[in-house]
C-alpha cells in the first residue's frame, strides 16, 4: 500500500526539489545556466527512508557552460545538461533528460537578468522482475518462456517531452560572491497528455520560485535567508530558512574558502541541517532531512552533493594575464628601482607601486634633477601657483569596455595613494581620464570623466578633502598609441595620476 501511495506521489509531483538545491541549478531555474565565468558539474545523490521499509534512491547530474563576452569577460549566455534518475523500492522508476540555454543581461552594478528556456525528456516505468513469469503456462510442461504469456505491461510505461522556461535576477560583490537573487520558473508549458496504469491525465503547470537575501555581513562572516517554493496541482511546497556562511580566505580580490551552515524547514513535513565547503574548484555537501511530522514517505533522508568548476578565460585575459606575468618577471629580476622610475610610463598596476616613503628623494634638490618643472601658473583646482610635480602615474587599472569600475587592485592602489595624501596635507593631484577610440568623442569625453571621477570618488571615500583632487576626462583625444588592435586600445584605457607640491 505504502508503494502505490508514493507511486501516485511521485507521479502527479512532477518536480521534487532536493534539500541542498544550489547543487541542482537549471532543475530549479533554466536561467541559471551559465551565470558565472565557470563551467560547472555537479551531482547530488539523495537517500530517503519510508514507513515501508524501502528506499527511494535518487541521483542528479547537472552540467552548465558560459559563453564569455570577449571585452568584458562576463558570461553573455549559458548551456545547461541535466540528468535525473528516481527509484522507488527498486519498482517505480523517473528518468529526465533536459537541455537549457540563458542569456544574461547586465541590468546595474553587478547585477544582471537571465531568462532560459529547456526542453526536457521524462520516462517513467514500472519493473515487473518478480511479479509476473513474462512466461505462457502450458498445461502438464509448465511455463514455456517461448509462447507469449498474453500479457501487456506497456500501461506501466509512459513518457512525454516538456518546454519550460524562467527569469533569474541575480546580485553578486566585486568578489563575485551572490549576494541576492530572486528568480521565477514554469514547467510543461505545454502540458503534455499522459497516461499511466491506462489513466491519461494533463500534465499539471508547475511554477518554482527561489529566493536569497544577505541580511546581514560582518568580517568573513554573512547570514543569508532564502526559500524555494514549488507550486504545482494545487499544493504548495515551501522549503525556507537560511545560510550562515564563513569566509576562510584572506584574499580581498576573489571569493575565497567558505563554509556554510544549511537550516531548513519544510512546513508539515521535515526540517533540514546541513554543511558545504566552497572551495575555488569544488564544493562539496551532506544533509539529512528529519521528520517534523507523520510523513510515511519520509522518515529521514541523507543528501551528498558534489559540484566541480573549471574558471574559463576570454583570449583577452589570457594576453593580460601573460603581460602582467612578464611583467612581474621583469620587476623581479630587475635592480632595485630609484624614484626616478615613479615618471616613467608603465602598462599595469603592478609596476607602479611607489616607492616607500622613506626613500623617497627629498624636494630641496632632487626633485629637480627627476621631475620636470611645469610651466608657470599652472592651476590645480583652487590652487592658483606655481607647485611642484612630485610624482607623475601612468595606471592602467584593466577596464573594461565602456566601464568605469575599479577592481579590488584598483582600489588597493588608490588607497595607497590616499595614504600618502593623508600623511601630506601639501600635496593635491590631479586625476586624467582616457579612453579608446571606440564610440564618438562626445561618448568617451563623458566616459573618460566617469572614470577620472571613479579614482577620485575613491579618494574621497578614503576621507580626502574633495578640494585637494581635480579630475579630468580627455577622451580619446590623446592615445598612447594608433588604437589599431585590442591590446593598444586597452594600454589607452587608463587613468594619470598627477601628484604636486604646494
Amino acid at each position: 500500500m505504502v508503494i502505490l501511495l508514493l507511486l501516485t506521489e511521485r507521479v502527479s509531483a512532477q518536480y521534487f526539489q532536493y534539500s541542498q538545491y544550489n547543487f541542482t541549478g537549471v532543475r530549479v531555474n533554466p536561467a541559471l545556466a551559465g551565470t558565472t565565468s565557470n563551467a560547472e558539474v555537479g551531482f547530488l545523490h539523495r537517500s530517503q527512508n519510508t514507513g515501508g521499509d524501502f528506499k527511494i534512491e535518487s541521483d542528479i547530474l547537472t552540467g552548465s557552460y558560459p559563453l564569455l563576452n570577449p571585452s568584458t569577460g562576463k558570461p553573455w549566455s549559458g548551456i545547461g545538461i541535466l540528468l535525473h534518475s528516481d527509484r522507488t523500492a527498486g519498482v517505480f522508476q523517473v528518468q529526465e533528460a533536459a537541455l537549457s540555454y540563458a542569456i544574461h543581461l547586465s541590468v546595474g552594478h553587478l547585477q544582471s537578468l537571465s531568462f532560459g528556456t529547456s526542453v526536457l525528456f521524462q520516462s517513467r516505468s514500472v519493473k515487473l522482475g518478480g511479479f509476473t513469469t513474462g512466461s505462457q503456462y502450458v498445461p502438464d510442461r509448465g511455463f514455456y518462456r517461448f509462447a507469449f504469456s498474453g500479457e501487456d505491461f506497456s500501461q506501466f510505461r509512459g513518457s512525454h517531452f516538456t518546454f519550460n522556461m524562467g527569469f533569474q535576477w541575480q546580485q553578486h560583490n566585486r568578489k563575485g560572491k551572490l549576494l541576492h537573487a530572486f528568480g521565477f520558473s514554469l514547467f510543461d508549458l505545454n502540458r503534455p497528455t499522459s497516461s499511466f496504469t491506462d489513466v491519461q491525465y494533463k500534465t499539471p503547470l508547475t511554477g518554482i520560485a527561489n529566493a536569497a537575501l544577505q541580511v546581514y555581513s560582518r568580517d568573513n562572516f554573512s547570514i543569508i535567508p532564502e526559500a524555494l517554493v514549488t507550486i504545482s496541482n494545487g499544493s504548495t511546497v515551501i522549503n525556507a530558512g537560511s545560510r550562515f556562511q564563513w569566509e576562510l580566505g584572506k584574499d580581498p580580490r576573489t571569493v575565497g574558502d567558505r563554509v556554510e551552515l544549511i537550516t531548513r524547514m519544510v512546513p508539515g513535513r521535515s526540517g533540514i541541517a546541513g554543511i558545504q565547503l566552497h572551495r575555488e574548484v569544488l564544493s562539496l555537501g551532506v544533509s539529512y532531512d528529519f521528520p517534523i511530522a507523520k510523513n510515511p514517505g519520509n522518515e529521514g533522508a541523507v543528501e551528498i552533493g558534489l559540484q566541480l568548476r573549471k574558471p574559463l578565460k576570454t583570449r583577452y585575459q589570457k594576453m593580460r594575464e601573460q603581460k602582467q606575468a612578464e611583467l612581474a618577471k621583469k620587476k623581479a629580476t630587475a635592480k632595485k628601482p630609484t624614484a626616478k622610475s615613479n615618471i616613467n610610463n608603465v602598462d599595469s598596476i603592478l609596476a607602479v607601486i611607489p616607492n616607500d616613503s622613506s626613500e623617497q628623494v627629498t624636494k630641496a634638490d632632487s626633485l629637480s634633477k627627476i621631475t620636470p618643472q611645469p610651466k608657470a601658473g599652472v592651476t590645480v583646482g583652487p590652487f592658483g601657483q606655481q607647485p611642484l610635480v612630485i610624482e607623475k602615474t601612468i595606471l592602467h587599472f584593466n577596464f573594461e569596455f565602456n566601464s568605469a569600475e575599479l577592481d579590488d587592485e584598483a582600489e588597493a592602489y588608490v588607497n595607497r595613494i590616499a595614504k600618502r595624501l593623508q600623511e601630506d596635507e601639501s600635496l593635491t593631484l590631479i586625476i586624467e581620464g582616457h579612453t579608446d577610440n571606440i564610440g564618438s568623442d562626445k561618448f568617451n569625453l563623458r566616459l573618460s570623466q566617469k572614470r577620472a571621477d571613479a579614482v577620485a570618488h575613491q579618494l574621497i571615500k578614503a576621507g580626502i578633502n574633495p578640494a585637494r583632487i581635480k579630475s579630468e576626462g580627455k577622451g580619446l583625444r590623446e592615445p598612447l598609441n594608433e588604437n589599431a588592435t585590442e591590446k593598444q586600445r586597452a594600454e589607452n584605457r587608463r587613468v594619470v595620476l598627477t601628484l604636486l607640491q604646494e
